[in-house]
């Protein structure tokens, strides 16, 4: 009887020691993949703002070419060239 009851608290201990090595393990996984997370929120931050900032461009060339009202496609050339330069400048 007392040989019983002593193998299962055995067993129970060792499942005990399982289920702290797997919460462990678990913990550490977790940290790693908030690390990350906030590098790939951050990532994404950059590379928001780059697609407002071309976006933004895209608008005033768009507008350029709006208000060519004498069909001069050289001085719109010239401008979208002074717009490219001016936004490569900037990053």
């Amino acid at each position: 009887m007392f040989n019983r009851k002593q193998k299962e608290i055995d067993r129970l201990n060792s499942r005990c020691i399982e289920l702290a090595t797997e919460l462990r393990d678990t913990k550490l996984k977790n940290k790693q993949l908030e690390g990350a997370r906030f590098l790939d929120v951050r990532n994404n931050t950059k590379i928001l703002e780059q697609n407002n900032k071309k976006v933004e461009l895209i608008k005033r060339i768009k507008e350029l070419l709006d208000c060519n009202k004498y069909n001069n496609a050289e001085l719109i050339l010239n401008k979208i060239k002074e717009l490219v330069r001016d936004h490569q400048s900037k990053n």
